[in-house]
C-alpha cells in the first residue's frame, strides 16, 4: 500500500510539472524527426550534405519554426513547468534550427529567464545567445560558434577575447 501510494504521488508530481504533456510529446516527437534528418547528412560528401541540409531546412525548418511559433502564441515560453525538461531541451534544439530569427528575438527573455532559474543548462544558453547574436551580425558572448574557412574551422567573430574564459 504505501508503494502504490509513492507511486501515485510521484506520477502526479510529474504530471502536475507539466501543463501540456501533449506539447511535449510533440516537441520531443519534432526533435526525434529534426535529429533523425540531420544524421542521414553526416555520411555524404561535402557537397551532398550541403544539399541534404538545404532540404532539411525547407521540409523540416520551415514548418517546425511556424509550428513553435505557434505553440508560443499558444502557451508563451514552453518552459520545464509546462512541458517538462524534455519538452524545453527539443524546443531550444528545434529553435537553434529555425530559418529566420524572429522566434529567436521573441524568445530571448524567456530563453534567459529560465537560463538564470537553472532550467537551462549553460552551453544551452550560450549556443542560443552566440548563434541569436551572429545572426543579427554581432559578435559571439561565448564562444560557441565557428567558421568553416579554407576547410579549417575557425572561431567566429567574439566580443572581447581577453574575458571570454570568464564569461
Amino acid at each position: 500500500m504505501k508503494l502504490l501510494v509513492i507511486s501515485l504521488c510521484l506520477l502526479v508530481a510529474n504530471v502536475a510539472g507539466q501543463q501540456y504533456p501533449a506539447i511535449r510529446d510533440e516537441l520531443v516527437q519534432m526533435e526525434k524527426v529534426d535529429q533523425d534528418a540531420r544524421n542521414k547528412c553526416t555520411n555524404a560528401t561535402a557537397d551532398a550534405q550541403i544539399k541534404c541540409l538545404a532540404n532539411i531546412s525547407k521540409s523540416i525548418d520551415e514548418p517546425n519554426t511556424e509550428r513553435l511559433t505557434q505553440i508560443f502564441d499558444q502557451i508563451g515560453f514552453p518552459n520545464t513547468a509546462k512541458v517538462g525538461k524534455e519538452g524545453l531541451q527539443a524546443f531550444m534544439l528545434i529553435l537553434q534550427h529555425a530559418p529566420t530569427d524572429d522566434l529567436r528575438v521573441r524568445s530571448l527573455k524567456p530563453i534567459t529567464r529560465a537560463f538564470k532559474s537553472n532550467e537551462l543548462p549553460p552551453m544551452a544558453y550560450a549556443n542560443f545567445v552566440d548563434r541569436l547574436r551572429l545572426h543579427q551580425k554581432k559578435k559571439q558572448l561565448y564562444g560557441t560558434g565557428f567558421d568553416l574557412k579554407d576547410g579549417k574551422m575557425i572561431l567566429s567573430p567574439t566580443e572581447d577575447l581577453k574575458s571570454l574564459e570568464k564569461r
